[in-house]
């Protein structure tokens, strides 16, 4: 027998519910949403420690923008030392990816926390980051150490133990299917 006005009951059970919530409205220009961390935004310059900034004009954010939306223009002098002219960035054509900042060898490049990107006049939309200044010298990172030269005797011979349970593992191993070795068969003669 089914009894009708369950679905009906259950909706009420929720509007009930939902009324003692509490509300989770933001008054937004008076109270503001904390972001998370890992938030992205527009971009922005990073600085080191001495307040300059980190670009080095290697140009791999530009390249690496799918948007095609920063322009770094530069200059080289005869001694091969770089002076940017104009860093720009088309904050509304931007889709916030992260790929320019992904792209940076020298962290120079990062999301900002700054979400309130409207603005009242189109030209407002495009921004210099860096206007004439000199490229900031790429730091050189240290080579990580060379690891210890092991015997190449011990480091080739196995003890027995250890190559007879290899040679077990492998003899129950299952064999691919025929389907697997010719799609990558195939897939070798594509490449």
């Amino acid at each position: 027998m089914r009894i009708y006005g369950t679905g009906i009951l259950k909706s009420m059970l929720i509007a009930y519910r939902n009324m003692l919530r509490k509300p989770i409205t933001v008054q937004y220009p008076h109270e503001k949403v904390e972001l998370p961390e890992r938030a992205r935004w527009a971009v922005a310059l990073t600085l080191d420690e001495d307040g300059n900034h980190k670009c080095t004009g290697c140009t791999a954010c530009e390249k690496a923008c799918p948007d095609h939306i920063i322009k770094i223009d530069m200059t080289t002098a005869e001694d091969r030392s770089k002076h940017i002219d104009h860093w720009r960035y088309e904050i509304g054509a931007c889709m916030m990816c992260g790929l320019c900042v992904e792209a940076c060898p020298f962290d120079a490049v990062c999301m900002s926390h700054d979400y309130e990107l409207a603005r009242i006049d189109k030209s407002a939309l495009s921004i210099e980051l860096l206007t004439d200044v000199p490229a900031a010298q790429a730091k050189r990172r240290t080579p990580a150490a060379a690891p210890a030269e092991a015997p190449a005797a011990a480091a080739t011979e196995l003890p027995a133990s250890e190559v007879s349970a290899a040679q077990a593992a492998s003899a129950d191993a299952p064999d691919s299917p025929p389907e697997a070795d010719s799609a990558a068969t195939e897939g070798g003669a594509d490449a």
